[in-house]
């Protein structure tokens, strides 16, 4: 009796031992694979919260599937949608809302990149960006890994343009701004900035784009002598505003030799429809002076701390040295524009 329970003690002994080591192990081997977590804090973030839903609840928010971009309307890529616990009330979700940064280039710029990146950082979270662009150029958009967070957030999308889409000179820029294409192919937005790539927005800026909502169209002032209103590179407009101009009137049968380029068109008949009528809801179209106008943007006006700028080495190269200390960004802008003709 002795010996076995002397035998049963040892057996015991052993067992705790062996079970003591293999527990060792165990930590050890998680320690290993997760060095910025506790075993605690593994447990705790297995256990669901009402402040986070699990995972896989988040997971069947999403789409099974999202639509292959295409140049039709209604066939248009969108971000797939993300769970608004997740991302907050302050963050763009993927689906457009009230407003949208727009830029059209058919061809891939080496300063685009950098650019929309910075237009992100200084529009905030709440903004989303979309690149129209040819079908040729897309996967250039995607090979910038930066670029690539934002396209994996939503934040900014690429969307593809018709395939006859083509800018090769002012006139090609015009007929399709004038097209009901792209307004509507912007549904539900309806403050819409539109920015090009010889386009800036300065981050010194103590105003935002937001602040200018409360006009229907407003870009860089054009002076006197080069055009009435105000210049369409880097401008605020209404969505619905604008499809209301084209539904009165047809850009090819209206356009003169003195409104001949398509923001200077749209001022002159948002002018009209200013004077003639009023929108559904009773108030009147409103379009900023010219000096609030340039508090916006400038070009061919200076302003000495204007909210964004547009082909400042065309036309103020007397300011540089302002813009250097105020909006050094502007740098990133193409020095080269689309010819007029």
């Amino acid at each position: 009796m002795t010996l076995s329970t002397v035998d049963e003690r040892r057996r015991r002994n052993r067992n705790i031992v062996l079970s003591a080591f293999l527990s060792l192990i165990i930590i050890w081997t998680i320690k290993l694979c997760y060095p910025q977590h506790t075993l605690l804090s593994i447990y705790q973030s297995s256990q669901p919260t009402l402040e986070t839903p699990p995972t896989a609840a988040v997971q069947t928010t999403t789409s099974p599937a999202d639509p292959v971009p295409t140049g039709q309307r209604g066939e248009i890529w969108h971000a797939k949608p993300k769970d608004s616990t997740i991302l907050g009330e302050n963050i763009f979700n993927g689906s457009l809302s009230n407003k949208a940064a727009v830029i059209v280039e058919t061809r891939f710029r080496t300063n685009l990149v950098p650019l929309i990146l910075h237009f992100s950082s200084v529009l905030g979270p709440t903004w989303p960006i979309l690149i129209y662009t040819s079908p040729e150029s897309v996967g250039q958009f995607s090979s910038s890994a930066a670029l690539a967070r934002y396209l994996k957030m939503g934040i900014i999308q690429v969307r593809m343009l018709p395939q006859e889409v083509l800018f090769t000179n002012s006139d090609s820029v015009n007929a399709f701004m004038t097209k009901k294409w792209l307004w509507e192919d912007l549904e539900p937005a309806e403050h819409i900035l539109i920015f090009q790539s010889d386009s800036m927005l300065c981050a010194n800026a103590a105003r935002s784009v937001d602040d200018y909502f409360q006009y229907d169209f407003v870009g860089a002032p054009i002076a006197a002598g080069l055009g009435v209103g105000y210049n369409g590179g880097l401008s605020l407009r209404k969505r619905s505003t604008t499809l209301r101009v084209l539904e009165e009137w047809d850009w090819e049968e209206t356009k003169t030799e003195k409104v001949r380029f398509e923001d200077q068109w749209y001022y002159d008949r948002m002018l009209k429809l200013q004077k003639e009528d009023y929108s559904e809801d009773g108030a009147q179209i409103e379009l900023p002076s010219m000096e609030v106008a340039r508090t916006f943007s400038v070009e061919t006006i200076d302003y000495p701390h204007p909210l964004g700028v547009h082909q400042v080495h065309r036309w103020l190269k007397e300011q540089m040295l302002s813009l250097d200390k105020w909006c050094p960004e502007y740098q990133l802008c193409s020095v080269d524009h689309i010819i007029d003709t």
